[in-house]
């Protein structure tokens, strides 16, 4: 019980205080990895100016904070397990260290992923202030919609929301399981590109 009431409020703060931050952060351009394409793709970053993640923080996931709006026509694909290992994956590569229980995090971190008939942009606009804008999407084939995925991070010190990106995607109902892995895989890649770290001292 006490768990959830931590979860709630960090959940609520982290929403009410997003006024705040359109004005407090700064957002980052996305620099392309090399080898990596993702021409149909948008991301767009924001984090707070003065933060720097130090290797070895500690992070949990904020299950109050998670929002996975499920679609009939992906039922029987695990795209939510696929984006919670990947995030957690790319945690991990930046020297994160990942523990089970916000009560134990400096930072807590989640995400909102969904179908634009679930979320359109006017409501990710409203929600969390930023829009990566792909606009690029073709409306007359069934075969493909709009996906938004929005990864943020709260710091349990401050309880400010301090970072968080946005992607924007075609999602191909038809994709093979490996390529929908791999799609899944270079996004989230994509958007940790500006998931800022500490200087080496």
């Amino acid at each position: 019980m006490y768990k959830q009431k931590i979860e709630a409020r960090f959940y609520l703060l982290g929403i009410s205080v997003l006024s705040f931050f359109l004005t407090a952060c700064v957002a980052e351009p996305i620099a392309k990895a090399p080898g990596m394409r993702f021409s149909d793709s948008a991301v767009i970053s924001v984090q707070s100016p003065d933060v720097a993640f130090n290797k070895g923080s500690s992070f949990a996931w904020l299950p109050a904070a998670i929002k996975y709006y499920p679609d009939k026509r992906l039922q029987d694909v695990p795209v939510k397990s696929m984006l919670e290992k990947e995030i957690m994956a790319n945690l991990r590569a930046r020297g994160m260290k990942i523990v089970g229980s916000i009560a134990q995090a400096q930072y807590s971190i989640a995400y909102t992923a969904a179908l634009t008939s679930s979320l359109d942009d006017k409501s990710i606009i409203r929600q969390f202030g930023l829009l990566p804008g792909n606009a690029r999407i073709p409306t007359n084939d069934h075969s493909v919609e709009k996906g938004s995925l929005i990864i943020y991070v709260f710091d349990h010190k401050t309880r400010n929301m301090v970072w968080r990106s946005a992607a924007q995607m075609g999602v191909k109902f038809n994709t093979p399981p490996a390529q929908r892995k791999k799609r899944i895989q270079q996004v989230v890649a994509e958007m940790f590109m500006t998931f800022p770290l500490a200087a080496k001292k």
